[in-house]
């Protein structure tokens, strides 16, 4: 119960860490953000290897993404390599982490079973996007050539949808599971998950990205797989910020 309490602590200082960010000022929220990453490794160095000290380790890496979506200096790349430079960073850390663990590539759900059910997860992301276009509405961000248009597009794919998952329900929902059972687990990795989109400033948003959370998070549980998932998020993004907006 020590560990459960000291989880729900930290999802709610991310939670306002994310306020901060997206109502007052960005310098606030990544401030409080750095403090929150600083003190859950400290924490996680402190404890015992195994959990929780994989649970608190593994939570790190959602201030992590924050902190690098914002400090990073990319006004002047064009946009695919945003999403390139930042899903780097946070794809690298991932695997540090993981190599840190001791977690090979099956245990955090890198693994094509049942493939066919895999693809059919993975084009849920179509109307999943459509679903999130109609509530956001966002600028966009397909712009010059349609080379680079393409280059966007499989960034998107693979950096949003594919690094992402890795954290969340491949390496952090493992943890999450692991310290509290399944539902436990993935109903905490969801509500960090969509946490992390209240930038949107879009209520109807989170509580969307919430429930896809759950969605992805049971397939990746029952499936032992992230493929589908990653497949699913990345159509999501390519469809909301690429196709829809320029329909």
């Amino acid at each position: 119960m020590r560990e459960l309490g000291l989880f729900i602590l930290y999802v709610m200082l991310i939670a306002v860490a994310e306020a901060l960010t997206t109502f007052t000022d960005p310098v606030y929220g990544v401030s409080l953000h750095a403090i929150i990453l600083i003190s859950l490794l400290v924490l996680s160095a402190l404890r015992p290897s195994g959990n929780p000290s994989s649970l608190f380790l593994s939570l790190s890496l959602a201030p992590l993404i924050r902190i690098v979506s914002l400090s990073l200096p990319l006004a002047y790349f064009p946009r695919y390599a945003w999403y390139l430079v930042a899903g780097l960073a946070v794809l690298l850390a991932a695997l540090t982490l993981m190599r840190v663990e001791g977690l090979g590539f099956r245990e955090v759900g890198v693994t094509l079973s049942s493939p066919l059910a895999q693809v059919a997860v993975g084009l849920t992301g179509i109307p999943f996007g459509i679903i999130e276009y109609y509530i956001l509405r966002p600028e966009p961000l397909a712009v010059g050539s349609l080379f680079e248009n393409a280059l966007l597009a499989v960034a998107l794919i693979f950096f949003t949808g594919f690094a992402e998952e890795l954290v969340f329900r491949g390496v952090m929902q493992r943890s999450a599971v692991e310290a509290f059972g399944w539902k436990a687990g993935l109903l905490g990795v969801s509500v960090v998950f969509s946490i992390l989109h209240m930038g949107w400033l879009s209520t109807l948003d989170v509580l969307f990205v919430f429930t896809i959370g759950l969605f992805f998070g049971f397939i990746a549980f029952k499936t032992g797989s992230i493929i589908g998932v990653s497949l699913s998020h990345g159509l999501t993004n390519v469809i909301l910020f690429l196709l829809m907006p320029t329909r």
